[in-house]
């Protein structure tokens, strides 16, 4: 490593010039990626595996479920649509009183449904998406578990009984799961 030797106070400031010429570009361009990944990765949609199933009515609904303080924060926030056989299930770790819910960044309508122990307590039918705060915040009476679908695909109301089950619940028949990629029945293993 070659040392630099400085004669003078003025080659000291050469020397801090010719550092700063090289560092403040790099350091320039490091600060706009560094923004623009931050702005892009904060206005991803969350991609959450679905896990869980509703039915009602003769449909079957697709879940995915929000647990954790980040993804129930996110919630459907930034997606471009919701498939009209898919939703989000907030769990919410306990039983909570007013439970406040906006669609801040959410673009296109929902249902949402307060659920205790899987029954409905408190539904909004076709809340507006909201761009720009203060959006408007509705409230459950009492709820550990909250229910997104789009507006209008269910027909759900206050005090009915949901049947969520998680996908690892088979059906009680001759079916089971082989080596996790294909399903064969329980006789022909």
């Amino acid at each position: 490593m070659k040392t630099l030797k400085i004669n003078s106070e003025k080659d000291l400031y050469v020397a801090a010039f010719k550092l700063l010429n090289i560092l403040g570009p790099v350091a320039g361009v490091s600060i706009i990626i560094g923004t623009v990944a931050l702005g892009y990765v904060q206005t991803r949609p969350q991609d959450l595996p679905v896990t869980h199933i509703l039915t009602k009515g003769g449909r079957t609904f697709k879940l995915s479920v929000a647990s954790t303080p980040e993804q129930l924060e996110k919630g459907l926030k930034f997606r471009a649509s919701l498939n009209g056989d898919g939703g989000m299930l907030f769990n919410l770790g306990g039983e909570i009183y007013n439970v406040p819910f906006c669609m801040y960044k959410v673009n296109f309508p929902l249902d949402i449904f307060y659920l205790k122990d899987n029954v409905v307590t408190t539904a909004v039918y076709n809340a507006k998406p909201c761009y720009k705060n203060p959006c408007p915040i509705y409230k459950g009476k009492v709820a550990n578990q909250v229910l997104e679908l789009v507006g209008g695909t269910a027909n759900i109301k206050v005090g009915d009984r949901l049947n969520i089950q998680p996908l690892s619940v088979l059906p009680k028949n001759n079916i089971g799961i082989y080596s996790g990629n294909y399903l064969k029945t329980k006789n022909n293993r």
